[in-house]
C-alpha cells in the first residue's frame, strides 16, 4: 500500500473525510461514475479498470447510504435550476453503458433503499447490436492471430498480438482510432476486425450475455431507478456528422420512452477521457432533444453554479477511502 492510500485510509478510519464532506452544508453534490459491477473472473467484456466486484460495490453502497444522502439527478436538476443548496452530504450513483451486470447494482441499491441513474446505449439493449467496446476487447483477446492490420484512409496500422499486453495495447489503439473518427470509419474498422478474427467462434454466444434486456430496464425503472441516455451505439459525438450525432441523441431518448413509458431526462456523453467527447455543438443538441442534464467524465464534484450540461463526476476506484477523499478535496 502506498503512502497516499495509507493517509487516506487513516483519514477514513478517523472519520475526518466524512466530516469534511459534511462541512459542505449542501454546497456540493458528489456524482459517482460507475460502469460494470462484476467479479474479475467473470469479466470478459470490459476493461478491468472500469469493473468493480459486487461485494466491493455493496460495501460502497452500505457505507454511503448510512452516512450520506443518496439523491436522484432530478433532485440535482431542481437545485441547480432554483440555485438552491443540495441536501447535506448529497451523493448520486450513476452507471454508464448498460451492462447486464448493472442489474446486480440495481438489486444492491434496492437492498439499501438507495436509487441510481443508469445511462444506457439503447441500440445495444437486448443485444440488438454488440457494444463496439466489448467487441474489440473480446475479438482481439481471443483470436489466434499474431497480428492485426487496420487500414484507415489508406494508412495501414499494424498491431502485434503476441502477448496479453500486446492485445491490450492493440485494443486501446483501435479504440483511439474509432473515437477519433466518424460512424462510417468506425464501422469499417469493425468489419476489418471481424474479417481478421473469424477464428473466434463463440463471439455471438458471449455477446448475448453482455447487455441489459428491455425487461430488466423496465423493472429497474418501475422500482425507482432512473434510466437515462448514453446515445444509441456509444458513438463519439464530436467526430460524427451532425446528422448522426443528432440521431444518436434523439433516438436514444425515444427508445428509453418505448422501454419504460417515461421520458429520459438525463444524458451522459460517451467516450470520455483524453478524447474530445463533447463540445458546444453537442451540448446544444442534447438540450434540443429535451434532456435536462448531462454528465461528463471530468473528475470532480458539482456545485450550485455548475452548468447542468457539463456536470463533473467522481472517478470510482475499489477503495472507498479514495472516493471519500475526492468528495471532500474540492
Amino acid at each position: 500500500m502506498n503512502h497516499s492510500r495509507l493517509i487516506k485510509d487513516f483519514l477514513h478510519k478517523t472519520r475526518m473525510l466524512r466530516l469534511g464532506a459534511g462541512l459542505r452544508n449542501g454546497k456540493i453534490v458528489s456524482i459517482l461514475r460507475y460502469h460494470s459491477i462484476t467479479d474479475h473472473d467473470d469479466n470478459y467484456y470490459c476493461s478491468p479498470s472500469i469493473a468493480l466486484a459486487p461485494d466491493v460495490f455493496e460495501a460502497h453502497v452500505k457505507y454511503l447510504s448510512s452516512h450520506f444522502n443518496i439523491i436522484s439527478l432530478d433532485e440535482v436538476h431542481d437545485c441547480l435550476s432554483k440555485k438552491e443548496k443540495f441536501p447535506d452530504r448529497a451523493v448520486v450513483f450513476t452507471f454508464d453503458d448498460g451492462y447486464k451486470d448493472n442489474f446486480t447494482a440495481y438489486e444492491i441499491l434496492k437492498k439499501y433503499h438507495a436509487t441510481g441513474t443508469f445511462y444506457i446505449a439503447t441500440g445495444c439493449i437486448d443485444n440488438k447490436e454488440p457494444l463496439w467496446l466489448f467487441e474489440i476487447i473480446y475479438l482481439l483477446h481471443h483470436t489466434g492471430q499474431n497480428e492485426l492490420c487496420i487500414n484507415v484512409g489508406g494508412v495501414a496500422n499494424r498491431f502485434p498480438l503476441l502477448t496479453p499486453s500486446d492485445r491490450w495495447a492493440a485494443s486501446g489503439r483501435v479504440t483511439e482510432i474509432i473515437k477519433s473518427n466518424n460512424l462510417e470509419i468506425r464501422e469499417q474498422v469493425r468489419e476489418q476486425i471481424r474479417e481478421q478474427t473469424r477464428d473466434v467462434h463463440d463471439f455471438s454466444d458471449k455477446a448475448a450475455a453482455v447487455m441489459l434486456s428491455t425487461d430488466q430496464v423496465k423493472e429497474m425503472s418501475d422500482n425507482g431507478m432512473t434510466i437515462a441516455g448514453h446515445t444509441v451505439t456509444h458513438l463519439n459525438l464530436p467526430n460524427a456528422s451532425p446528422e448522426d450525432a443528432r440521431n444518436e441523441i434523439a433516438e436514444c431518448k425515444s427508445a428509453i420512452f418505448e422501454m419504460t413509458g417515461k421520458e429520459a431526462r438525463h444524458f451522459s456523453y460517451p467516450n470520455g477521457g483524453k478524447y474530445a467527447y463533447y463540445n458546444s455543438s453537442i451540448i446544444q443538441m442534447v438540450k434540443d432533444a429535451g434532456f435536462l442534464t448531462a454528465t461528463t467524465s471530468n473528475n470532480g464534484t458539482a456545485d450550485i453554479h455548475s452548468d447542468p450540461f457539463q456536470l463533473s463526476r467522481i472517478r470510482i476506484t475499489p477503495y472507498l477511502s479514495d472516493i471519500l477523499y475526492q468528495m471532500c478535496r474540492e
